[in-house]
């Protein structure tokens, strides 16, 4: 009889399972087309393997130096187009006059070290298309190279945390909501101003750290303490934001001058914070009295890097507080 039932539990779990996967994708056919209409669609060639990104630019002129930039990676199972519609970083362009670039992973993932999926398993270099989309964006429209930012969710912010353990110079500034580490060894310690959004009750990446789908996710502690480290912070923090069930902090003293902050939402699952919430019985609650993205913006606008154009991919060098 225990034979039987243990065979029945794994029977429903299989069944459970595919339900999740087809309500998953059933949510990724029908917001796949949901970016902007005035995005421009951007094919790449990586070696034999052909990318995809989104381009938004904001009605308008150039300033005289060109516009800033912020490279907006997707979550698990999601595309370009589901982190434009997810985020509304769009709106956030056309307020400030910033360029957001949406790319694509391959099988809607992105190889973060140890996640996820195809990327991972096929060893897919997403670190150099990152750069390559930075690289192309310049391209067709000016861009600042002191202020090339990125911002991921879930997966994609997992890959931003690859990024800056091995191309530090790339971004001037990062911002991860709801994705750590997954780098088994990040030893650089070139300086990145970051902050990181967190829902506290997020399941998939546990605020105080732990193993979801056979894959270890440190806690906020241990992400805020190495960027600290990094950075030349004291272990002291300041609260800065205690709001609408948020908190958010900044570590105090920081050497480099690159900030280090980071928000947690009490209740919150595994969103994007006033976003467009998707699969909350899948995913847990979301909070729209609070805006990740305007957040994000507001921490992004305090750096600079170098000014120097020689290489777009290198904006990041050593970001520091505009005086």
């Amino acid at each position: 009889m225990s034979v039987l039932n243990s065979r029945t539990r794994r029977r429903r779990r299989r069944a459970r399972a595919a339900v999740m996967l087809m309500l998953l994708a059933a949510l990724v056919g029908a917001v796949a087309y949901a970016g902007d209409d005035d995005s421009t669609e951007v094919d790449l060639q990586q070696g034999d393997l052909g990318r995809h990104y989104q381009l938004y630019v904001p009605p308008g002129s150039a300033p005289a130096g060109g516009r800033p930039l912020i490279v907006a990676l997707h979550g698990g199972l999601g595309t370009g187009a589901i982190m434009e519609t997810q985020s509304g970083l769009d709106r956030i362009a056309d307020s400030h006059n910033v360029v957001i670039a949406y790319p694509d992973g391959v099988g809607r993932a992105w190889n973060a070290g140890s996640c996820c999926g195809r990327p991972m398993d096929e060893h897919i270099d997403d670190v150099a298309f990152v750069r390559q989309v930075i690289t192309d964006v310049e391209r067709r429209t000016p861009i600042d190279h002191s202020r090339v930012y990125g911002t991921g969710f879930s997966n994609g912010a997992m890959l931003l945390h690859r990024i800056v353990c091995e191309a530090p110079d790339t971004f001037t500034a990062v911002a991860a909501v709801s994705g750590g580490v997954m780098v088994q060894d990040c030893s650089t310690r070139h300086p990145v101003p970051a902050l990181l959004i967190q829902g506290r009750a997020d399941k998939r990446i546990p605020w105080n750290g732990g193993t979801f789908r056979g894959t270890f996710r440190p806690s906020m502690q241990t992400v805020v303490g190495e960027f600290g480290r990094r950075n030349g912070c004291s272990n002291d923090a300041d609260e800065i934001y205690d709001a609408d069930g948020v908190q958010c902090h900044k570590l105090q003293k920081c050497a480099s001058g690159d900030g280090v902050e980071w928000c947690g939402l009490q209740g919150v699952g595994h969103q994007w914070p006033g976003g467009k919430t998707y699969l909350r019985f899948l995913l847990g609650d979301n909070n729209e009295r609070f805006s990740a993205s305007q957040h994000i913006w507001t921490f992004f606008s305090q750096y600079r890097g170098p000014t120097s154009e020689a290489a777009p991919a290198a904006a990041g060098t050593n970001g520091k507080p505009q005086r």
